[in-house]
């Protein structure tokens, strides 16, 4: 559906979705209009571009109707307004659970628009993860005892010749009922049940084991792993690491620890004493989702980091938003600053590839290199990757 006020700006943005092969397209001149066509009935919609300022019904108290809704539609943001109002609607309309594919800033293009409308796969799975039921802390526990939450493995490649470089270990859990659940459906219940622990350890013997594999078939690739605070809170976490690593012949330097900051630590000294630790004994520490957490600035002025992850809400759309590119250069330059590597999560498209090489970024990690995938699927998708590089 494309709700837009004028008829030229209407017309071009719908001849622009034929080109592109979109089959049914629905027109409407306001917000109003566009409810009234929903109520109607029919197909269900699968992606809405909505200017924002229009008569009668704007495209803010629309989207607002639409999620109260839970119409299931992505949304593309296509406006003349500032581009500040337009990342301030964004983030409203994320907060209220929709998926937002980007924002346009007009004139709409055949490339800005193909870029949008090729996330709405993967934006509408991770949407429906997070909708789905919680689940019960018994259970994972159990799942984590038997071994139902396994690693998957996501690439990351260097910018400036496409090598891979490592791979992340991301948790997934096989559900017999329920299919494959994703971390953001169990890692919260993990902490706040006091199974952090147990869970941590199963990916890290899981990923160290998937290393040594590598290392068999000649490849020297670094393996990353994310470590909560919670679980660094815990006395005795950096000798456990230390001895699993060794035991497996392992060098520290090939592993990278990602902080992550889903909770606050409370045993803050703690923390700092297991990361310093760490990193005395090799390892490489990583902070992640850079930009989101807690304190990250104070985070990257204590703790000795050799690797800054910067999250992918700042990657997503960043070639069209101006305040993305911003605090993306700046996140860039900071990493070089301190002699960090910069890594740049959340990857999905050609321009946001050519923007991130063009300011200095090192390291790409990203659907438009790869998804996660299992392990059983790495050694071959990387024989295939290296022909293409």
């Amino acid at each position: 559906m494309v709700v837009e006020d004028q008829a030229v700006p209407r017309r071009i943005a719908v001849e622009i979705l034929r080109d592109l092969g979109v089959a049914e397209i629905l027109q409407a001149e306001d917000g109003q209009d566009a409810l009234e066509l929903i109520r109607r009935g029919g197909a269900p919609l699968d992606v809405i571009i909505c200017d924002l300022d229009m008569p009668r019904m704007d495209g803010v108290e629309f989207i607002r109707n639409v999620a109260e809704a839970n119409l299931g539609a992505s949304i593309v943001l296509a406006s003349a307004v500032e581009a500040a109002v337009l990342a301030s609607v964004e983030a409203m309309a994320r907060s209220q659970g929709m998926a937002v594919l980007g924002v346009l800033e007009k004139p709409v293009t055949p490339q800005k628009l193909g870029d949008m409308l090729a996330r709405h796969g993967s934006m509408q799975a991770n949407y429906a993860r997070l909708e789905a039921p919680s689940v019960d802390p018994a259970e994972l526990e159990e799942a984590i005892h038997d071994r139902h939450i396994a690693p998957h493995f996501q690439p990351m490649v260097r910018m400036s010749d496409g090598r891979i470089i490592g791979f992340e270990a991301l948790a997934r859990w096989s559900h017999s009922e329920r299919g494959t659940l994703h971390p953001e459906m169990f890692i919260p219940i993990a902490e706040s049940s006091g199974l952090i622990d147990p869970l941590t350890w199963v990916m890290l013997e899981c990923a160290v084991a998937e290393a040594v594999r590598w290392r068999q078939a000649g490849h020297r690739w670094t393996i990353s792993v994310n470590l909560s605070l919670p679980y660094l809170e815990r006395q005795g976490v950096a000798d456990r690491i230390a001895a699993l690593v060794e035991r497996h012949a392992l060098q520290p330097g090939s592993v990278v620890l990602e902080v992550t900051e889903s909770l606050a630590a409370t045993q803050i000294a703690q923390v700092l004493g297991n990361i310093a630790r760490l990193r005395m004994k090799g390892f490489g520490i990583a902070i992640d989702d850079y930009g989101t957490g807690y304190a990250t600035l104070q985070q990257l002025s204590r703790m000795p980091f050799t690797e800054l992850k910067i999250d992918r809400s700042f990657v997503s759309g960043s070639p069209d938003r101006p305040n993305l590119h911003a605090i993306l250069r700046s996140s860039v330059e900071l990493a070089r600053q301190l002699n960090l590597g910069s890594v740049a999560e959340g990857v999905e498209t050609a321009s946001e590839w050519h923007q991130l090489d063009s300011i200095g970024c090192d390291v790409a990690q990203g659907y438009l290199v790869a998804p996660p995938m299992p392990p059983e699927s790495l050694l071959g998708w990387a024989t295939a990757w290296a022909g293409t590089a």
